[in-house]
């Protein structure tokens, strides 16, 4: 048993409190790697909510119930109960100790203070040390439901976000030939190509060729064949190697006269071997 206590530092009411806290349990039941899931409230209106009985028509239970739904299909089976305040006493008193000072809490129970609701506080920026990227709006929507207030926008991101899928914390590209591809962070794009054209697996392909190999190595990335193309351009032995292109660096144009033979063309011929007869 995992005894964990919330305190709230903002104005909230009571449905909005049993999101909260459903919120921290599918965090925690996230952390244990729970693949079945059972979720327990006495709240009524929440319960039906999120088993899709009841609409919520209010927006701020509309956020709160994306967020619960988002996080919920990280998980293999689940479905919500309704129990009694009767049945629900442990968490009723865990309540009362969020409801007492801080030095006052046995050290077996988690506590946790938040300052502002959690679907105001989503974190839309990397990791400390990575760089942010197409990535992230993807993640972020496939662990917790968030979806950006245009509705143009928000449209955008649910159809991107279906090709992917969230495996332990990492997104995945789904394609046709190969199941899933690893996507890759710019940084680590370029750490990818320079492996497979220079280092171990080097052959110095061309930009295209290079992508479509770094693909069959399971990797993905937006931008894959023109990165290759322009990782190319700079590999100093594909410059002083390469073939030299031939061709003029213009198209030949035509030159049209004013009048008729105001300009003459003149080749010369010869000498012609004499043919017989």
């Amino acid at each position: 048993m995992i005894e964990y206590a919330l305190k709230f530092d903002f104005p909230t009411i009571n449905n909005e409190e049993e999101y909260e806290a459903l919120i921290a349990d599918l965090g925690l039941a996230r952390a244990v790697r729970a693949k079945n899931l059972k979720v327990c409230g006495d709240s009524r209106l929440v319960v039906a909510q999120v088993n899709r009985e009841f609409e919520a028509k209010d927006e701020t239970m509309a956020k709160y119930l994306r967020f619960v739904k988002g996080i919920l299909t990280q998980f293999d089976e689940w479905y919500a109960e309704h129990i009694s305040r009767e049945e629900n006493t442990t968490v009723d008193a865990l309540s009362q100790f969020a409801l007492s000072e801080i030095k006052n809490y046995p050290r077996s129970i988690y506590f946790q203070v938040l300052k502002t609701p959690t679907i105001h506080v989503i974190n839309l920026i990397a990791p400390v040390g990575v760089v942010s990227c197409w990535i992230d709006p993807i993640k972020t929507h496939l662990e917790t439901g968030w979806l950006p207030d245009d509705a143009q926008e928000a449209r955008k991101l649910l159809v991107r976000a279906s090709r992917y899928s969230l495996i332990e914390g990492l997104i995945y590209k789904r394609s046709f030939v190969i199941p899933y591809l690893k996507c890759l962070r710019p940084l680590k794009v370029e750490e990818a190509l320079k492996e497979a054209h220079e280092r171990i697996c080097r052959q110095h392909l061309g930009g295209r060729d290079l992508a479509h190999k770094i693909t069959r190595l399971e990797f993905y990335s937006p931008t894959m064949i023109a990165d290759a193309k322009a990782y190319m351009k700079r590999c100093d032995r594909c410059q002083r190697h390469a073939l030299i292109v031939r061709h003029p660096p213009e198209r030949l144009t035509s030159i049209n006269p004013p009048i008729p033979f105001a300009m003459w063309g003149m080749d010369i011929l010869g000498p012609f071997p004499i043919a017989s007869g």
